[in-house]
């Protein structure tokens, strides 16, 4: 199978794959109180025929029925190796998918991961901003007292700085 990206993957191909089938299985798993409440119910059902067809079942006729079952697996081998090779393919566009769901699973953490870290570098630019500012004005205040005649700047008289309006997140 050929993907239709051409630039080099930084991670290999069957880490996408894993990350993809924990992602399905955990899907699935979300899903099993349910299916076992089913299945449950239907094995209470089936009970009574089981214990019937247990009682009707001799050792005769059950050998006559795995000579027959043999004789039919000897006649079809060429349906299993059809259907061997079907299932291979069916198995290389699973691992595909897989492919893909981890791909977009790994991206996804990735975009997670760098609005964390931009969020972190906002708050220390600002911490930064607040520092050289009250430096700022501490060597202000230094030249007026070394000069008294230099008078202090006004608000008016200083660029006054914008605050960076916020992205919303």
């Amino acid at each position: 199978m050929t993907t239709a990206k051409t630039e080099p993957r930084k991670i290999p191909t069957p880490l996408y794959a894993a990350a993809g089938a924990g992602e399905l299985a955990y899907e699935q798993l979300r899903k099993l109180p349910e299916r076992v409440a089913e299945l449950r119910g239907r094995v209470a059902e089936l009970r009574p025929v089981v214990n019937q067809a247990t009682e009707r079942v001799s050792e005769r006729s059950l050998r006559a029925d795995l000579d027959k079952l043999r004789d039919s697996a000897r006649r079809n081998a060429q349906v299993v190796v059809a259907g061997a090779h079907v299932a291979q393919h069916r198995a290389a566009a699973v691992y595909t998918d897989l492919v893909a769901r981890g791909e977009r699973i790994v991206a996804s953490a990735r975009t997670e991961q760098a609005r964390a870290q931009l969020s972190t570098a906002k708050a220390e630019l600002s911490d930064a901003e607040k520092v050289e500012a009250k430096a700022e004005a501490e060597l202000m205040i230094e030249e007026h007292a070394n000069d008294a005649t230099k008078p202090l700047p006004s608000v008016a008289d200083k660029g006054i700085k914008r605050a960076r309006p916020g992205n919303g997140n």
